[in-house]
């Protein structure tokens, strides 16, 4: 009993020790925030401008690109359903003949059995 309560109380020491560090990591990163956040600012407000223009440029290359791209996956898709379908037709008739071979064994026995045992032709 004695154990558990060691072990409960190291526990509850190990969570407060990593409070604390996250406490002062978050202390830490609070103070970088508020010194470096005018620079962040400054820098945001004169390349904004610049960043806005080289997307309204690019607006029609991606425009393009993504055009061209759905059309190759107008064209793939098809492509790719026919192998996924055909894979998956070979998958189940793997499937079926891997369960049917097991019983191959019983089937001959059965048919053994059938041949000694059975009635013979009737005569007329």
């Amino acid at each position: 009993m004695v154990e558990f309560f060691v072990l409960a109380t190291l526990a509850v020491v190990g969570l407060a020790v990593a409070a604390v560090l996250g406490f002062v990591f978050f202390l830490i990163k609070l103070v970088f925030w508020l010194v470096f956040l005018p620079v962040k600012l400054v820098f945001w407000g004169l390349f904004f401008p610049l960043k806005f223009l080289f997307k309204l440029i690019w607006l029609p290359i991606g425009l393009t690109f993504g055009a061209l791209g759905m059309t190759g996956g107008l064209i793939g898709l098809p492509i790719v359903v026919l192998f996924f379908g055909g894979f998956l037709l070979f998958a189940l008739i793997t499937a079926i003949i891997g369960l049917l071979i097991p019983i191959v064994p019983f089937v001959l026995l059965g048919l053994l059995l059938w041949s000694i045992f059975g009635r013979g032709p009737a005569a007329a």
